[in-house]
């Protein structure tokens, strides 16, 4: 059966923290408070308010998981394909990720929260099929001046290899993104590189099949870009609930 590609939002999901004050020292009541505030009103790459520290999970495992801070759930049941950005208080932390209802730990991650800037960590399949971490922040790619660069990582581990062109500035021609184009399980410099091009729009396709270019034109997926000098874009290609794939500009 063909699958049905198309964007669809985050949508948000309420979640419930209870609080026993008693024997609660001010530092443990603060940070509890911030983590139900984190739950109640941030999912989605859109809730980041740059002036409170937290931390994006993306979940590109194939289903459900816990998302947890030092211990406490600040993310219940957090569905295939959707993100979350959950606040943390200033400094150190340790993101802990388990498969939703599990009361053991599957991964475990170091975050550091600071004002302004929003870590992105990716909640993924390992290869023994067990949950697993990779961190998705761009520490490294510089975009030079009059330049522009995009990268797309393929996070849909419940689509299998994806067909996925693009045009871009300079080149108007559609060209496969990287062939084969499967899941990224560990994306890296190497694996999922930017791409640069001049100052423009890019455009591009997905779909699953056919394979080849010959799926460009009526490719159920179409993203176009618009960049100024200096700027980059990342596609996170996911899993979209009822099938397909979704995708979110980071």
């Amino acid at each position: 059966m063909t699958r049905v590609f198309s964007r669809m939002d985050s949508a948000s999901r309420p979640a419930s923290v209870y609080l026993r004050l008693r024997g609660v020292g001010l530092r443990r009541l603060s940070w509890l408070i911030l983590a139900a505030g984190a739950v109640a009103c941030s999912n989605g790459p859109t809730g980041f308010n740059g002036d409170r520290p937290a931390v994006r999970v993306v979940n590109a495992f194939p289903g459900p998981v816990d998302v947890l801070i030092d211990g406490a759930i600040v993310a219940a049941s957090l569905s295939a394909g959707a993100i979350s950005s959950v606040y943390a208080p200033y400094g150190a932390h340790t993101l802990m990720i388990r498969p939703a209802g599990s009361a053991t730990t599957s991964a475990s991650q170091t975050i550091v929260t600071a004002s302004g800037a929003l870590s992105t960590i990716a909640v993924v399949r390992s290869s023994s099929g067990s949950v697993a971490t990779a961190v998705l922040d761009d520490t490294g790619s510089v975009v030079p001046a009059g330049a522009t660069k995009v990268r797309v990582l393929h996070l849909a581990p419940n689509a299998g290899e994806l067909q996925v062109y693009r045009t871009q500035p300079d080149y108007q021609m559609p060209v496969s993104w990287q062939f084969p184009f499967t899941y990224q399980a560990q994306p890296n410099s190497l694996s999922a590189p930017f791409y640069q091009s001049t100052v423009g729009s890019w455009e591009i396709h997905i779909w699953q099949t056919p394979v080849g270019a010959s799926g460009w034109a009526t490719a159920p997926v179409q993203i176009i870009i618009p960049l100024a000098g200096g700027e980059k874009k990342t596609v996170l290609i996911l899993d979209k609930a009822g099938g397909g794939v979704r995708y979110e500009l980071l």
